[in-house]
């Protein structure tokens, strides 16, 4: 099953980039995983409202969405998972043999309507509020937490 995170807008930040760099590289042992960024729309739209950026942001996004089987939104309103409740999760989702599943990271204002009806399922790392772009390094390290908690491996201690 491939797993795709894609997220809204580029990071600039060095430290999440390597962040996301190192996890990205240590999925490979696991399977198929992407990271993707979106384009930044921040200059085009600076003075534009939040609906008229999400909806912006959803064109870009459905262009990176082709294929995907199965939507993950990461939503602060989402169902909220411990770590081995998210390994289960992954698991499920690989056994219904889904051939892509993307999780998708939203900009600053959220999400489209467009992309909330065509996604599957919402996840929220937890009740509180983090920035956009630090949402990206914590995705990916607890996919690939949830990959080392399958195989048993001592990555993750409960």
């Amino acid at each position: 099953m491939q797993i795709s995170l894609i997220a809204t807008g580029k990071t600039n930040a060095i430290w999440i980039k390597e962040g996301i760099e190192n996890y990205s590289k240590r999925m490979g042992k696991y399977g198929k995983f992407l990271y993707l960024e979106t384009p930044n729309l921040k200059g085009k739209f600076t003075k534009a409202d939040p609906k008229t950026v999400m909806k912006e942001e959803a064109v870009l996004q459905s262009k990176f969405l082709e294929g995907v089987d199965y939507l993950i939104l990461l939503d602060e309103h989402g169902k909220v998972y411990d770590s081995v409740g998210f390994s289960k999760h992954i698991e499920k989702l690989g056994v219904r043999g889904l051939r892509h599943v993307a999780f998708l990271i939203g900009g600053p204002y959220g999400f489209d309507q467009r992309v909330r009806d065509r996604a599957n399922a919402t996840w929220a790392l937890g009740p509180l509020t983090f920035p956009h772009q630090l949402i990206r390094i914590f995705a990916v390290e607890q996919i690939y937490r949830a990959h080392t908690i399958l195989k048993g491996e001592p990555y993750h201690h409960s």
